[in-house]
């Protein structure tokens, strides 16, 4: 494993219970009015009947899905995450790494009508694994949904090519969390790899601050072909 896809899983390790708590107090303001809203409606809107959350962490989005009925699972490699989302009682949380995606067997579901990545593909391999993985675990024309940050704000003063930059953990509330590297993609980049594994896009969101106008995530939708 490349040294920084380790820096990445050993900053979640470490991270693990802050960003419970944050994530639970609702503490980061682009997830509250925009994001969370945006990633669950993008779902809902596709009308899927299974659903696997990729990266679930403490397990939310999963809580939010479950809620309207929809089956589905959520894993993550950061065993502290899973235990918990598990705390909530509910059990289809399972420790997983991206790279043994494509082996993992789900109790009651042979295959899913959509993977989901919410701000979950964070290193270089984490897109090729879960596109690989997707090809045994999408049923025939499958959707897969990916929210990252926006390219255009992420890039910053940097310049506008694919390559690793470091975590800005700036403005995530009060609390200092562990840094790590994370692997930055363009807009055509996200598209060319996905299409390279025979995902198709289907449609592409800039959610926007509602205050300021400027994108904060981008969200794709792929399906499988």
């Amino acid at each position: 494993m490349d040294e920084n896809e380790k820096l990445i899983l050993n900053s979640w390790d470490i991270n693990a219970k802050l960003w419970t708590r944050t994530i639970r107090d609702k503490q980061i303001e682009s997830r509250a009015i925009v994001t969370d809203a945006a990633i669950i409606n993008t779902a809902l809107q596709l009308k899927p009947q299974t659903f696997l959350d990729i990266g679930c962490g403490e397990g939310w989005l999963c809580r939010e899905l479950f809620s309207q009925g929809i089956d589905g699972w959520g894993v993550d490699v950061c065993a502290d995450l899973i235990a918990a989302a598990k705390y909530s009682g509910d059990s289809r949380f399972l420790v997983c790494s991206y790279s043994d995606l494509q082996w993992q067997k789900f109790a009651n579901i042979r295959h899913f009508s959509c993977l989901i990545c919410n701000f979950s593909i964070l290193g270089q391999s984490a897109l090729s694994e879960i596109a690989e993985a997707g090809l045994n675990l999408l049923e025939n024309r499958g959707y897969l949904i990916v929210q990252t940050l926006h390219p255009l704000i992420a890039c910053g003063e940097s310049p506008y090519e694919d390559g690793w930059r470091e975590t800005s953990w700036q403005g995530i509330a009060d609390e200092v969390f562990h840094p790590a590297p994370w692997y930055f993609r363009t807009v055509e980049s996200w598209i060319k790899e996905f299409h390279a594994w025979n995902y198709r896009l289907l449609n592409l969101q800039e959610p926007c601050h509602p205050r300021t106008k400027k994108p904060i995530s981008i969200i794709f939708v792929f399906q499988r072909q």
